[in-house]
């Protein structure tokens, strides 16, 4: 029965994608405009605007001025595949120059940089392939010049064995919190277990570390960073010692001013006191504190108040302050980020 339970779970991993049946990106054919301005498609510099294409039926948009661009962060990684198609129909005019720029990682390098060529609602194709491991790929769009850009039914999709002859683009050093399976391909030279979730996968894979226990300078621990991207797991670099409020992430009792991480979240007791967890995942407190006593939520406390910060997190547990930081679903909803909920209170002290 185990070995059933197993196979089973190895199952289900392998057809939880970051991908939604194979396709990369949201909203392929523009159809979600959010008042005037694009909802998949985040609005870099300039203006865009919904305009009609050769069908009716069919919704282009148009990159509006002499400097306009726009992106879309994909979830896709090497587990999903490495061979990417990308696709759009273009109607571009001769004074305009439009380029399709891919930066694998997310990480403001572009590792490929292609001229849109002048077209007239002509269906375009690039091929490309990414090295493994990689977490991620920002799809940038821009548009110089005066002349005219409409863009429709813009798509990629996992293309398997389209990328035979091609070589890879290398995303280079990776940062903390991606995957790697080696510590030649991190900028740290670190790779080790993360002692967070990986977005995207259902298990806890090698990730890049910024630091280790010896690497860290005085006044500082190895602990958990600010969230770098949503499709990486939360970093693991050096931090202030004591520096982190109850409620905050943590791997280690040093990184809190309580001196105590409970459940990988910095918290006021371990055992007593009706020490319990202020919200699902969330800091461990005393019942009932007295004025001044650490808090998470106002139930936390005699007078039925507790003061503070706002807390938001991601469903992993990650301090966000919109749904665009937070790791993207699976399944259905495999191409969107998933909700950032506001919790509790981040330091909290009953009044």
């Amino acid at each position: 029965m185990r070995k059933q339970n197993l196979l089973f779970l190895a199952v289900v991993a392998s057809q939880m994608g970051a991908t939604k049946c194979g396709q990369v990106l949201r909203d392929p054919g523009f159809d979600l405009w959010c008042g005037e301005e694009l909802c998949a498609w985040k609005l870099e510099r300039g203006e865009v605007k919904r305009v009609a294409t050769w069908h009716e039926s069919d919704a282009g948009v148009e990159l509006v001025g002499s400097d306009v661009a726009i992106e879309q962060l994909a979830p896709v990684n090497s587990g999903d595949g490495t061979c990417i198609r990308f696709e759009l129909v273009a109607n571009v005019a001769a004074n305009a120059e439009v380029y399709l720029n891919v930066d694998a990682q997310g990480d403001g390098t572009l590792e490929m940089h292609e001229r849109i060529p002048t077209a007239n609602w002509k269906p375009l194709s690039y091929n490309f392939a990414v090295a493994a491991p990689y977490d991620g790929i920002r799809f940038e769009i821009t548009k110089k010049g005066a002349g005219t850009a409409t863009l429709a039914n813009i798509g990629a999709d996992i293309a398997q064995d389209q990328c035979v002859d091609l070589t890879p683009l290398d995303p280079g050093p990776r940062r903390a919190g991606s995957q790697c399976s080696e510590g030649s391909q991190c900028a740290s030279g670190m790779c080790g277990g993360s002692p967070t979730r990986v977005p995207g996968d259902p298990w806890f894979p090698l990730v890049c570390l910024g630091c280790d226990g010896t690497t860290c300078g005085t006044g500082e621990t190895c602990g958990l960073g600010d969230p770098l991207s949503p499709v990486f797991a939360v970093p693991v670099e050096c931090v202030a010692t004591g520096s982190k409020e109850v409620g905050e992430q943590c791997i280690a009792d040093a990184e809190c001013g309580s001196s105590i991480c409970e459940a990988n979240v910095c918290s006021s007791c371990r055992l007593g006191c009706g020490c319990h967890a202020a919200w699902d995942n969330g800091p461990h407190v005393c019942d009932a504190g007295a004025p001044g006593a650490p808090c998470g939520v106002d139930g936390d406390c005699a007078s039925g108040h507790c003061n503070g910060s706002v807390r938001s997190e991601c469903e992993d547990g990650r301090a966000c302050t919109s749904p665009a930081a937070c790791p993207f679903g699976m399944g259905d909803a495999a191409l969107q980020n998933t909700a950032c909920t506001t919790v509790g209170i981040q330091g909290g002290s009953c009044q």
